[in-house]
């Protein structure tokens, strides 16, 4: 297993257990909240950011650099 899958399983385990905790703002899904807290608390640290995620039996996750103002 490739560092690249080791953290899109982490980030799906991350949204799955976040999404359980997290309310729902008017308007919004409790899994678009879920992936807002995994992707500050998993990818910004590392100066990453999300493009696109999937979290089928092969967990998908492709990030660009972020930009800073």
């Amino acid at each position: 297993m490739g560092k690249k899958r080791s953290a899109a399983k982490k980030f799906c385990g991350c949204i799955k257990k976040v999404r359980k905790t997290l309310k729902a703002r008017k308007g919004s899904s409790k899994e678009s909240g879920a992936i807002a807290v995994c992707t500050t608390r998993l990818l910004w640290p590392h100066g990453k950011t999300l493009r696109k995620v999937r979290c089928d039996k092969v967990p998908r996750l492709l990030t660009q650099k972020r930009r800073h103002h």
